[in-house]
């Protein structure tokens, strides 16, 4: 198989546009870890889109990975129509911001190139957190509580969340606990976009990696997520991945009513969410994609999940045959 690897933020993206530094740490950290699992497998070449701006996937040694290196002022969706033929399949990890996910997504698929992504429907749906909210919740899956947010309503007393509806990760989230906090923030907001309100709820903020097809769920692991608030904004400086727990199981049943409820979810998706004090799991987004959690789980648990979705896309139901069990820490910063 001939496999275009294309990361959004490392792989050209931004190329008429400064690189975003938070969200390019992420991505190389993806990237790279994607890379390290395809490399160990047979009968594969590997073509990866690359911004002339950014380092290769290794300084020294990338001579079994084809690199289409993008420069300033070049037309990507032209480029890859001329060189379509070199490659069968793709893996895309993009942000679900402004579309750009479900935007490339559709491309490749319009190429009819075999992708390592859910389903179409299954994208424009997660990138849209309250229409997520109303189909899981429609399905008996507990989300955190959330409204569309009116920025000429007065936001009643106590700790609340700020968020685009279609940003990614912490991009545009933020933390208003008092009214000068909520005036500053009201002035950072994009016109042009939609935002969510939701209590603050405390609790552990944690995500699931899983692998989803045809329907069914196949829990990996839990990791926590380490957050920070700077001028009221969140900021995730750290990754624990696969925290040791005794919740397998209820985890497991949680990706599964997920699986049942977006049936078109496909691969590797990760799911944030919040473990109260009292112990329930509140939804707070699925993303249809690698996450930043992924960079970790090799080491981790010593599963290589790339071999498994490969696998999938080859019709075989993913087996795991983990020969670790330890946690690990990536760091974002």
């Amino acid at each position: 198989m001939r496999l275009l690897v294309f990361e959004f933020i490392t792989g050209g993206g931004f190329i008429n546009q400064p690189l975003p530094p938070s969200l390019l740490q992420e991505g190389y950290l993806m990237r790279n870890a994607l890379l390290d699992d395809l490399r160990v497998l047979n009968d594969l070449e590997l073509l990866v889109l690359q911004d002339e701006r950014v380092a290769f996937a290794s300084e020294t040694n990338h001579e079994d990975i084809s690199y289409l290196t993008i420069s300033e002022g070049m037309d990507m969706q032209q480029l890859l129509s001329e060189k379509s033929s070199t490659y069968d399949a793709v893996w895309l990890i993009a942000p679900e911001t402004e579309g750009v996910l479900a935007c490339w997504a559709q491309f490749f698929n319009k190429q009819g190139k075999q992708m390592c992504l859910a389903g179409q429907d299954a994208i424009e749906l997660c990138q849209d957190k309250l229409a997520t909210f109303d189909s899981l919740q429609e399905a008996g899956v507990t989300c955190v509580p959330s409204l569309l947010f009116d920025p000429n309503i007065v936001i009643e007393p106590g700790s609340w969340v700020l968020k685009a509806n279609n940003a990614v990760g912490c991009d545009e989230v933020y933390l208003l606990q008092e009214e000068q906090h909520r005036q500053e923030v009201k002035a950072r907001l994009i016109p042009e976009h939609h935002y969510i309100l939701q209590p603050y709820v405390s609790g552990k903020v944690l995500s699931l990696s899983c692998l989803f097809y045809q329907g069914q769920a196949f829990f990996i692991c839990c990791n926590e997520q380490q957050m920070k608030v700077e001028q009221q904004q969140f900021v995730l400086s750290a990754c624990r991945v696969n925290v040791q727990t005794e919740n397998f199981q209820q985890y497991q049943q949680l990706c599964q009513s997920i699986a049942t409820a977006i049936p078109q979810l496909f691969g590797y998706i990760g799911i944030d969410f919040i473990e109260t004090e009292a112990g329930e799991n509140l939804i707070l987004e699925i993303n249809p994609r690698l996450t930043s959690s992924y960079a970790g789980i090799n080491e981790a648990t010593g599963l290589n999940v790339a071999e498994l979705v490969l696998a999938m896309l080859d019709h075989k139901t993913p087996i795991f045959k983990k020969t670790k069990n330890q946690s690990v820490l990536v760091d974002i910063n």
